[in-house]
């Protein structure tokens, strides 16, 4: 399915990365002929006493501050000379973010994390970290730890090389369209990567054999027992090879023939934890931009463990546009 996104909204926190989100939200928004439009939170203002109890909201204060952001962004508009809406708003950025995208039927939103670490990101986490987890139309999060970004407001970016990660679910399948969508648009090259988890193992050894079965046959000789042995690793390999071959054209199918003409597929199977498999390729490859699905997952399996997409969010030194299946 053919997405074209109609709005695109830049999350703009006037950092030092605001320029390359800036640059990213044009360049999108020019390819697709999209509407842009920049988006400012302000935080709340609040006084606090000595003895640290809150005493008086400065109203005042807060709209001066909201103006100041919309002269701001307005100034950004012009420098980028397209057609721009501009929306200032205040509260907790994340969950402000998300219900204006929600109001005005925003495609897809752009927004850059400023990483961290440790115990300060394990406390408060980020404002992208956030909206990863609740933005209903996809992100592209680009990382503070990207080295080949652009750093000028209107510098124009091309794509060449673009990695979705397919498991063959309904949000794998999304993040295609996705990926294949921004591929004709540029005219680039698109990798679909499926990536087979490693299962747990339990082959015997050829002398384990002889010890379970040695004493029901004792005509057995070891080398037939290596024999044995060897068969067994044999089909081990053919069946891993027929499944990699399967999976291969099941990914080549899913390129519709004329939009091969607009992009060129590339289909990789790779072998171990998905989002370290994901993020060495990419960065072998010198991909552009990951695409992903976003899964439901429990809370406590994300609290403990993550997901595949915030893990590589937080560790891809590329563009990674998280993608969720709406209900």
């Amino acid at each position: 399915m053919r997405i074209e996104p109609k709005k695109i909204m830049c999350a703009i926190d006037f950092s030092n990365f605001t320029d390359i989100v800036l640059s990213y939200g044009k360049s999108l928004a020019t390819e697709f002929g999209s509407t842009l439009c920049l988006c400012h939170i302000v935080s709340g203002t609040l006084m606090v006493s000595s003895l640290g109890h809150s005493y008086i909201d400065y109203t005042d204060i807060e709209n001066d501050r909201i103006q100041s952001a919309k002269d701001q962004l307005g100034k950004m508009a012009d420098k980028l000379d397209i057609d721009c809406d501009v929306i200032v708003s205040s509260g907790h950025a994340a969950e402000k973010i998300n219900g204006i995208a929600l109001k005005n039927n925003i495609d897809m939103v752009i927004a850059a994390t400023h990483g961290g670490s440790g115990i300060k990101r394990f406390l408060i986490g980020s404002v992208t970290d956030r909206l990863v987890k609740i933005m209903q139309c996809p992100l592209l999060v680009l990382s503070a730890r990207e080295k080949n970004l652009v750093s000028q407001i209107g510098e124009t970016i091309k794509l060449k090389k673009i990695l979705v990660g397919y498991d063959f679910s309904p949000d794998s399948k999304l993040a295609f369209d996705w990926a294949l969508s921004l591929a004709q648009e540029f005219q680039t090259q698109l990798y679909l990567v499926h990536v087979i988890k490693p299962t747990e193992q339990s082959e015997f050894s050829s002398s384990d054999y002889m010890k379970i079965y040695g004493s029901y046959d004792t005509h057995w000789g070891r080398s037939q027992y290596m024999n044995l042995h060897k068969k067994e690793s044999e089909e081990y390999l053919k069946n891993k090879k027929d499944l990699v071959n399967r999976l291969e054209k099941q990914l080549s199918d899913m390129v519709p023939e004329d939009c091969r003409n607009w992009c060129t597929p590339i289909t990789i199977i790779l072998e171990g934890e998905p989002y370290k498999k994901l993020i060495d390729y990419a960065a072998q490859k010198e991909m552009d931009m990951i695409v992903l699905g976003v899964h439901g997952h429990s809370l406590l399996e994300k609290f403990l463990v993550g997901s595949t997409t915030d893990r590589v969010i937080s560790r891809a030194f590329c563009p990674v546009l998280a993608v969720r299946q709406t209900l």
